[in-house]
């Protein structure tokens, strides 16, 4: 069995979705000697590195995280390669349609374009490539039981006030996109590393696993997301 990290690690400084709570890490007592324990704070927003979205993220009274069954964070799949498709640009039903044989009802879908690799620089906080109106609805009506891809959000960047980063797509394309996929049963997870090491050391396809820490009320929560092959 060969076990792959897909997640980021949590670090003081690290990158966040514009607009969301830093992320902070603090110890309150630290051990120096035997008998003395070491205890930390975090505080951070609920979407910060590797995260899934539940469906109340988007969807009015949808299921948040302590009540979608565990059995839907363990999924068998598979990592498209994608890496054509440039920082910026949309994934569309007909990128998707290439890999129809890959795409089924119940399974994960991994969407491999390599902008992980830009992980810390600053056009990794709004330029990445991103699903489509017409790839959500692709996938949605596929019955895909998750989608995962490497960028901050599975919607492009509408743009937030107060930082320059240029808009890619109209605000109502993020928020059809991440309807259209929570409120038809597909859980989302965004921000995902190391999905290249999937496609070389596993022929593409794994048993994915992506639990969210149990928050009540959460519409998201970080996750230790894994492949195993």
């Amino acid at each position: 069995m060969k076990v792959i990290d897909l997640s980021r690690e949590l670090y003081n400084g690290m990158q966040t979705y514009p607009g969301d709570p830093p992320y902070r890490h603090e110890y309150v007592s630290l051990a120096k000697k035997y008998g003395e324990v070491t205890l930390s704070r975090l505080d951070m927003g609920s979407h910060t590195g590797t995260h899934i979205d539940a469906p109340a993220h988007f969807v009015p009274g949808g299921d948040t995280i302590e009540r979608i069954p565990l059995e839907r964070f363990v999924v068998r799949g598979n990592v498209l390669d994608l890496s054509w498709k440039r920082p910026g640009e949309a994934i569309t039903a007909s990128d998707l349609s290439r890999f129809s044989d890959k795409i089924s009802r119940g399974r994960a879908v991994m969407i491999y374009t390599g902008f992980s690799s830009k992980y810390g620089t600053e056009e990794f906080l709004y330029n990445w490539p991103y699903l489509s109106r017409d790839a959500a609805d692709y996938l949605a009506n596929a019955g895909v039981a998750a989608v995962g891809v490497e960028g901050m959000s599975v919607a492009g960047y509408a743009g937030v006030e107060g930082f320059p980063y240029p808009p890619r797509v109209p605000k109502d394309d993020v928020v059809y996109v991440h309807h259209r996929l929570l409120s038809s049963g597909v859980i989302i997870i965004e921000n995902l590393a190391n999905l290249e090491s999937v496609l070389r050391e596993c022929g593409g396809e794994a048993l994915f696993v992506f639990a969210p820490i149990k928050i009540r009320g959460g519409e998201g929560g970080p996750a230790r997301a894994l492949a195993i092959c």
